[in-house]
């Protein structure tokens, strides 16, 4: 890959570029890139992004229309597709974050847990598609003679629960050892361009999965989850084999580490002690509230109260992301010329003028399609964004800790949020209109915060003179 270590002393995680007479040379830590090796670099991650992309499509669409077709509620819905990522992440994102952060083999500090966990999320997935005929089985066999009264429903749907739990735990790991292998191999001058290609390539792939795939999600389950796990298994085990670590600084001793309990509080006091971060979570986590529990019942709104088929929806949504695909390069420009914070609060901005458009306006397959081509950029400006916003404003010394905040928060979040709308979901009778109102509230209310990031922003140095405040 056209990558070796610097000479030491060079230990830094900061990124810096170098300009000689013959070539233009990238580093990041201890690892040096000509433009060739950075080329063949990016080409590697973002081929695994393209595998990751489309397996992780299958969870997020097939789970909450397959709950609907065996007759679960709205808040079991709403519970299976985000709560139970919620509780492993908090339980256990904190520790394995400073693991990761403190752990050293020959393979680098990331790559291992990513060798670790790939095969284990791949076989979780299968495992979900294939529920219903191992809760036959296993009903046939042996819960038919112990317990007569439960019904083969109800154990699809425990075991059900049983693969997903496995899914987001395993999963959790998996694309959080992802983002830190990005932030210690890309050289932070490219960082927002490689982060819009990383969406684009994210976004192609969303695309071929709703047009090839999506239209037989629930009448081939199985052969889906089983043929898109092995691919991305492959795929992304030979992308952690070309990718390389540079070295890092030894890490504290093992008996100057706090036990579990000491380390999540220390964890949540530095996560939470300066303001300045503070809010930036809390604008996180409301955005995640408006947008991510609303996920599951936006896919009921357009199949039940517009009454679009799978075939219809497939092509929409690939629509949507053709679209993400053309906007995120530029947004990724903007991000690099002007700021990631501008952007994001812009998109703050246009998700709350998407929701109330939806709400208002969409009433047919017509203008669900407009809305959803003209609006699927404020969703595409906010994740580049925020994801650019983080990379820029937490510490490098604690990279690691501080974005895994960003889910450990989000996620608990998420555990009340996505049964609370359910519960409202309940309430208004499945008029999956009102989701919108829901995103629109706290569109709104994420305004706020996201005005004392950027006046702590501008404090701290601002778009030339920034430094990470340290707890």
């Amino acid at each position: 890959m056209d990558q070796s270590p610097l000479p030491p002393p060079t230990v830094s995680a900061s990124s810096a570029s170098i300009q000689t007479e013959e070539h233009k040379t990238y580093n990041v830590g201890t690892l040096k890139y000509t433009l060739k090796g950075l080329t063949v670099l990016f080409l590697w991650l973002l081929w695994g992004d393209f595998a990751y992309s489309f397996f992780e499509s299958v969870l997020g669409r097939f789970i909450p229309l397959y709950l609907r077709e065996v007759h679960a509620s709205n808040s079991l819905i709403g519970i299976m597709t985000g709560s139970f990522a919620g509780v492993v992440n908090i339980l256990f994102l904190p520790n394995i974050s400073q693991w990761s952060d403190n752990y050293r083999s020959r393979w680098g500090r990331r790559i291992p847990f990513l060798y670790v966990v790939t095969p284990l999320v791949v076989g979780s997935l299968v495992a979900v598609g294939f529920a219903p005929e191992i809760a036959e089985w296993s009903y046939n066999a042996i819960f038919r003679h112990l317990t007569p009264s439960l019904a083969l429903s109800t154990l699809i749907l425990i075991l059900l629960c049983t693969f997903v739990v496995s899914f987001h735990f395993f999963n959790m790991v998996l694309v959080n050892a992802y983002n830190w292998l990005l932030r210690d191999v890309v050289p932070q001058e490219v960082m927002a361009r490689f982060l819009s290609w990383f969406r684009i390539i994210g976004s192609i792939s969303g695309a071929l999965f709703l047009w090839l795939v999506f239209p037989y999600i629930l009448s081939h389950r199985r052969e889906i989850c089983a043929g898109v796990g092995l691919f991305y298994l492959v795929v992304f085990l030979i992308m952690c084999h070309n990718v390389k670590e540079g070295e890092y600084p030894e890490p504290e001793p093992v008996d100057q580490r706090p036990g579990i309990l000491k380390s999540f509080a220390i964890y949540f006091r530095e996560c939470l002690r300066i303001p300045f971060y503070r809010n930036f979570f809390i604008t996180y986590v409301l955005s995640l509230l408006g947008t991510s529990c609303a996920g599951a019942f936006t896919m009921l709104f357009t199949s039940e109260t517009l009454g679009l088929n799978m075939d219809d929806m497939g092509a929409i949504f690939a629509w949507g992301s053709v679209i993400s695909a053309l906007a995120y390069f530029p947004l990724g420009w903007v991000c690099d010329k002007v700021s990631p914070l501008h952007v994001s609060f812009a998109a703050i901005v246009g998700q709350l003028i998407a929701a109330l458009s939806y709400y208002f306006f969409v009433t047919g397959k017509s203008s669900f399609y407009i809305a959803s081509i003209i609006f699927t950029v404020p969703g595409v400006a906010w994740g580049l964004g925020s994801q650019a916003m983080a990379m820029e404003l937490f510490p490098e010394e604690k990279f690691g800790q501080f974005s895994s905040g960003l889910n450990v928060f989000g996620c608990g979040a998420l555990i009340f949020g996505n049964y609370l709308i359910g519960q409202y979901m309940d309430f208004v009778h499945s008029d999956y209109r009102m989701v919108y109102l829901w995103s629109a509230a706290l569109a709104t209310l994420s305004l706020f915060p996201m005005m004392l990031v950027y006046r702590g922003w501008k404090q701290h140095g601002g778009p030339h003179n920034y430094v990470a405040p340290l707890p």
